[in-house]
This record gives C-alpha cells, sequence and structure tokens, in this order.
C-alpha cells in the first residue's frame, strides 16, 4: 500500500483555464460536472484539478519520532507559503465496519468544512487497497456501498465536494469484473447525488482503458491512474497506452503520484525529480485535460514531501518541485538551478582540459559537463566558493557516467561533504560504499559560504578516477 497525502487551494474558476489564484474571494465554489474528456465549472470554464493528498486524520499520529501537525494545520499549509494547491485529496481509510455517524463527525466532516473554508474542492478519498468482490479477504460490495449510502447524501449538495470511490482495487484485474461490483455502489451514489466520482479501476487503479469500450454509468465520472516510476519512463510513448490516449476520450485524473530518490525508497516510488519528474510535468502540461494530485503532502507517509520537521525537501525530492509546479513557476531541473550554480570551484586535479572544477557546478548533467579527477589523485578534493553566505537545507553530489542510468562502478565509493560556517568546517555527511548516481546530504543549521567535497574512494573502475556532474546546493 502506498501512503499519501493531498492538499489544495481554490479561487476564481470563471478565469479561462480554472487554475484558480489564491488570492480571490473565499466562496462556495461552482460545481464541477464532466463534459466529454474535461472536467468544467457550471460556467462551462474548463477546470484543471491540481493539488495534494494529505494523510488520513485517523493515522496523523502513527509517526512516533515525527513532529506531527493537526490535519487542519496541514490544510493550511497546502495554501501557504507558496503552495498553491486547488484541491485537497482527504482519505478515508478505516470507516469499514465503523459507526459511520461518528466516523464522519470525527474524521471526515470538521476537515471537508475546514478545506472548503479555504476555497478548496475537497476529494473524499474510500482509501481501500484490497482485492474485492466476495473472496476471502477481499472487500465485498455491500461495504463499499453502505459507505457511500451514508456518506454521499452528506455531501450531496456540497459543490467542493468529489468522491473517490474506491482507491485501488487489486483483483481481479478485470475490467468487467469490475464494473460489475462497482456500477451498483455508482447507482446508489446517483439516486442521491450528482457529485463529480472518481472511478478507480483493477490493479491498483492503472486499468482505466476498460472505460473506452465499457464505461461506467451514471455521468459525471471521471476514471482515475495511480502513477509510480515502477511503471517505467515518464515518456509519451510508455504514458499515452496507460492514460494518455484514453484522456483524449475521457476525462482523466492522476489522483497519485510521486517519487523518492532516498536511498531506502522502494521499488514501487524509487525516482528523481530529474529524471521522471520533470519529464512527467512536462508530460502533463501539454496535456490539460489530465488532472493531477501529488502524493503525499506528509513527514512520514512516503514519498515525503517534507522531512521529519516539516523542513520542505528539494533537489530531486518532490516536495519543492511540486510545490513550484502548483504555483505555475518555470520547469526547471535541480541539477541545472541551485544555489552554487556558478561558484568560484577549485580541484586537486582534472582529468583533462574539458573536465576542469567548473564542471561540478555548471548546471549541466551530461556525460560532457563533469568535472574528473586526475588519474593518480587517490583522494582528490573540490571545494565551492559561493562568494557569500547562503542558508542551505540540503545538498546533492551526482556523479557517475550516463546519468541517469549510470554505468556500474563509475559512481563515487565514498566521500565526504563539509559546509563552511561562520565558526569553521563541518561535516554535512559521510558517504561509504556507495552506488547510487545521486547522493543527498542535509544541510547545516548554519549559513555556509563554501562547500567541499573529499573523496576518499574515487570509483570501482579502471581508471580509478572521480566523475562528479554536479553538487547542488538546495
Amino acid at each position: 500500500m502506498l501512503r499519501k497525502s493531498l492538499a489544495a487551494l481554490c479561487s476564481a474558476l470563471l478565469l479561462s483555464t480554472a487554475v484558480v489564484s489564491a488570492s480571490a474571494s473565499i466562496t462556495a465554489l461552482p460545481a464541477l460536472h464532466t463534459e466529454g474528456n474535461r472536467i468544467k465549472n457550471s460556467a462551462g470554464t474548463d477546470v484543471t484539478l491540481k493539488g495534494v493528498s494529505v494523510i488520513a486524520p485517523e493515522q496523523n499520529d502513527v509517526c512516533t519520532d515525527c513532529n506531527s501537525k493537526p490535519l487542519n494545520d496541514l490544510i493550511d499549509m497546502t495554501v501557504a507559503n507558496g503552495w498553491q494547491s486547488k484541491v485537497l485529496r482527504l482519505l478515508v481509510t478505516e470507516a469499514i465496519g465503523k459507526d459511520l455517524n461518528a466516523y464522519d463527525a470525527t474524521y471526515i466532516k470538521p476537515y471537508v468544512d475546514h478545506a472548503v473554508a479555504k476555497g478548496l474542492y475537497v476529494i473524499i478519498d474510500l482509501h481501500l487497497v484490497r482485492n474485492y468482490g466476495d473472496a476471502a479477504g477481499a472487500v465485498p460490495q455491500a461495504d463499499v456501498k453502505g459507505f457511500w449510502d451514508v456518506i454521499a447524501p452528506r455531501y450531496a449538495n456540497n459543490p467542493n465536494v468529489l468522491f473517490e470511490v474506491f482507491n485501488e482495487p487489486i483483483a481481479p484485474d478485470n475490467w468487467a469484473t469490475w464494473k460489475s461490483y462497482i456500477q451498483p455502489v455508482v447507482d446508489s451514489i446517483r439516486s442521491v447525488a450528482s457529485n463529480v466520482i472518481l472511478m478507480g479501476s483493477p490493479s491498483w487503479s492503472t486499468r482505466l482503458n476498460g472505460a473506452l469500450t465499457d464505461p461506467i454509468t451514471g455521468g459525471n465520472i471521471a476514471y482515475v491512474y495511480h502513477l509510480y516510476p515502477n511503471q517505467g519512463p515518464a515518456t509519451a510513448a510508455n504514458l499515452d497506452p496507460k492514460f494518455g490516449t484514453a484522456a483524449a476520450t475521457l476525462p482523466v485524473v492522476l489522483t497519485e503520484f510521486g517519487w523518492d530518490p532516498s536511498p531506502s525508497a522502494n521499488a514501487v516510488t524509487a525516482g528523481t525529480t530529474s529524471g521522471w519528474g520533470l519529464p512527467l510535468r512536462q508530460y502533463l502540461d501539454a496535456r490539460p485535460q489530465i488532472g493531477w494530485l501529488g502524493w503525499v503532502f506528509d513527514n512520514f507517509w512516503a514519498p515525503v514531501m517534507f522531512d521529519k520537521f516539516w523542513n520542505l525537501l528539494s533537489g530531486e525530492y518532490e516536495g519543492a518541485f511540486i510545490r513550484d509546479w502548483l504555483a505555475g513557476a518555470p520547469a526547471t531541473s535541480p541539477c541545472s538551478s541551485h544555489l552554487a550554480r556558478g561558484a568560484s570551484a577549485t580541484a586537486s586535479s582534472t582529468y583533462d582540459a574539458n573536465s576542469g572544477a567548473v564542471k561540478a557546478v555548471d548546471g549541466s548533467c551530461t556525460d560532457s559537463g563533469r568535472w574528473m579527477s586526475a588519474v593518480g589523485d587517490t583522494t582528490p578534493v573540490l571545494t565551492l566558493n559561493f562568494g557569500g553566505y547562503k542558508d542551505v537545507n540540503q545538498v546533492d553530489v551526482y556523479s557517475g557516467y550516463g546519468y541517469p542510468n549510470v554505468a556500474t562502478g563509475t559512481t563515487l565509493t565514498a566521500f565526504r561533504v563539509e559546509g563552511h560556517t561562520a565558526a569553521g568546517w563541518v561535516q554535512l555527511g559521510s558517504v561509504t560504499g556507495n552506488t547510487r548516481s545521486l547522493v543527498s546530504v542535509p544541510g547545516p543549521s548554519a549559513t555556509i559560504d563554501q562547500l567541499r567535497l573529499t573523496v576518499t574512494d574515487p570509483s570501482n573502475t579502471t581508471p580509478d578516477i572521480a566523475r562528479v556532474y554536479e553538487v547542488a546546493a538546495h
């Protein structure tokens, strides 16, 4: 089960593209409906849903060493400090079998009300990651229908609210079987509510193409896709067959996507901003008919956007990139846009005239944009001088050959990163046994005016040289 988070802010949806300004007055938003392959508001304006998921309220305290925040504070954060979410995805994880009147009063309504007061559209997401049907361990249809029979009437007249009926049904992996299971649930919802329904599909909501020939009936239905790096590169050749081609006919929303460059990332989410997030943004920006919500606005559920103390993660992490994307900032690679770019650079040695120290801060993560040390320099040192003190939260070291698919043995094997504060040099991180092309270390609490990379084992190749694409400070 992938852990997730969402948050959102909305404003004047009567603009030409409904990607709304955060400064507009806060009132009930125009009700949404589907028309062709688009979601539109009551004025007929195309609406591109853009926002984030937040964690389930009842699981907000599961991390024992996190600096937890009340969920309403997280909702506030999604529309502050540069965040311009338009939609909040609110997870419901433990409602099945509960007193739904009490559950709604405690875990849904307070947060829907707060998000609506912030001018957000809200997705109530029945966040099940289970097999569906009557087999042992599966979710019976009656449980899903029972939930929506209570919840749908309560929010039927709220124009800010959308319903995601079943987050990630897994098996049977068959569209016809899924439709026969979920259609009666939709019929029941439609008997009381016209709110837009976000429709998942089997195999963790990756089979929406079944709706091309056999759509769910009931109207105002948009189809969900969940996307992570394990599904391959964020290219048109890969994504069009999954959901991009369908989006020419059907309303499509990616209610989950995200990536994680950390060494602990699992096989599903392992990826980088420059290698996966940036091309995904370029793909989606060219297709405004596809909505999206980043996963997850949290400091514990992964892939995280913040560290455990709510410092926004940047560089190859998704946090700052998704924030800037929501704000409409230009799309840039963290390798090319960072605080150390253009710093004065010196090195203990260079491999040749084309691989000088300045290549480590030239904004290029190409093979021609690397600093490489000389053969025989067993402990090469690279020093970067900013020319003034800067507040650095994170340092990313890119190394190897063939980035982002680096050749085995070409990355830096062992090294340490230091920062120069007003009190002198402090160690930021020490790495041994490395095989990764990207390694991130946290910045110091004090500002720094220099960075120093000392390589103690350049590589596992012959010649044994240090190959560094970029030392990026964020």
